[in-house]
């Protein structure tokens, strides 16, 4: 069904955005060398990448993110303001109780990065209301109407593979991820992608791909050599939602900075109470396993790594477990998440049509993650500059940015900042040596192209 409220079916549209734009312990990790000393809060530009250093506690840390972006995100605010719909936001965020939720149910580390952001841009029109609805925003979004059932808009097209053993030519763990959200050529998001490099003082250093505002992340590798990204899902309905828990969004944030290890990810998500329905995908370098996550407010199942050494994840749940508790695809009507899971099979799996396992690697992930081939015609569409969105192909669903992990190296390749996103060069970053680490793994090359 499609929206018959203008504000409403523009919020939603607005979520989608701004979730991403402007658009889940153990404190005594192993993995921060002991004569090491946090970086100095400071923003560098990396080519298209703008690279963000922040250290401290949550507050200084969102006050720090706050006054080296203080810019953009003021330009960021002037659009909001600008827009009927969009300023509309806190309004409508506080009408469907989102806000009195975030409130009661972020981590205190969120409600505090939020206010140090608050305080240091003051004059912008940024507020706690704001920051809530964007960095609560996964819940937000499954207490809106369904966007996509219709087939007027595109949903989430995200796609993960994590492969090791057989599946990669060297053996090693390697992942590889699409963050997607339909359709989304909106300027004011893919103009700026930010690498936060996060020097918490109470946690393991991380990373998180993303853009000002977001504190909240989807995609991010830790020091300790977790590679954590997160993928939406459809509820089956509201009995798999609950008004008490914590964010899947907020809960990725905890994993990259309390847990170094696969075994420590997963106690933490089963020790949590949950909210919507999500998928969080664990890459565990020194450990070389993985897992999918598949999570209800009521119903969790891990999906590992398999015995041939690979494992994926789209926009639906595909274990025996938990395929009865999200919404109903339809195989003969099938949305981007059918067709993308059957795309990966076609490449991935070992007896698929055009695979390419035991080639799994960083480059043959690369490949994967652009493939645009829809996998019922055989066909790899024309780009249409006013359709970038096929809904169909992996890497052809309005895509906010593409990454690339070797979480035992600390490695990651980031694919963002314009438009069509499987076009642009994957360009190499070492987490280690942007923590400054002395025995930091350098980039093999400086991108993929």
């Amino acid at each position: 069904m499609s929206f018959t409220h203008p504000a409403l079916r523009g919020i939603t549209a607005l979520m989608m955005i701004l979730l991403l734009a402007f658009g889940g312990c153990n404190d005594d990790d192993n993995s921060t060398p002991k004569e090491w000393q946090p970086l100095e809060p400071k923003m560098e530009k990396h080519g298209r990448y703008t690279v963000v250093w922040l250290k401290g506690s949550p507050y200084e840390m969102g006050y720090q993110h706050g006054e080296m972006l203080y810019d953009v995100i003021a330009e960021a605010m002037v659009f909001v303001e600008n827009d009927e719909v969009l300023s509309l936001l806190p309004e409508i965020a506080k009408g469907l109780g989102v806000l009195e939720l975030g409130a009661a149910n972020s981590y205190q580390d969120v409600l505090d990065e939020c206010q140090g952001m608050i305080d240091a841009t003051q004059g912008t029109g940024f507020t706690m209301d704001f920051c809530m609805a964007l960095n609560f925003g996964d819940v937000m979004m499954e207490l809106l109407p369904s966007f996509r059932s219709n087939g007027e808009q595109q949903g989430p097209g995200c796609t993960e593979v994590l492969a090791n053993g057989a599946a990669s030519p060297d053996g090693r763990l390697y992942h590889a991820r699409n963050l997607d959200w339909g359709s989304m050529d909106i300027s004011i998001i893919h103009s700026y992608p930010v690498i936060f490099v996060r020097q918490p003082d109470d946690g393991i250093p991380h990373m998180f791909m993303g853009f000002p505002l977001n504190i909240t992340p989807y995609t991010g590798m830790n020091a300790a050599g977790l590679s954590v990204c997160s993928n939406e899902a459809d509820p089956l309905d509201a009995t798999q939602r609950d008004e008490v828990g914590r964010s899947h969004v907020q809960m990725l944030g905890q994993i990259l900075k309390h847990n170094s290890s696969l075994d420590e990810a997963k106690a933490f998500l089963e020790g949590e109470d949950h909210m919507s329905s999500e998928m969080i995908v664990v890459a565990d370098g020194p450990n070389q396993t993985g897992a999918v996550f598949e999570m209800t407010a009521k119903h969790m199942k891990m999906r590992p790594v398999n015995g041939d050494g690979y494992v994926y994840a789209v926009n639906h749940f595909l274990s025996d477990e938990m395929k009865d508790w999200d919404a109903v695809q339809d195989i003969d009507n099938p949305d981007s998440s059918i067709l993308r899971q059957e795309r990966l099979q076609q490449v991935v799996d070992p007896d698929g049509k055009d695979t390419l396992y035991g080639q799994l690697d960083i480059e043959g992930l690369a490949k994967v993650m652009r493939d645009r081939v829809h996998p019922r015609t055989g066909i790899e569409p024309p780009y249409d500059e006013e359709n970038i969105d096929n809904d169909a192909g992996i890497a052809t669903n309005g895509p906010m940015h593409f990454v690339l992990f070797d979480p035992q190296k600390l490695l990651f390749w980031v694919s963002a900042g314009k438009i069509p996103i499987d076009k642009q060069p994957y360009v190499c970053f070492s987490l280690g040596e942007l923590l400054g680490y002395d025995d930091a793994v350098p980039c093999p090359a400086p991108q993929i192209d």
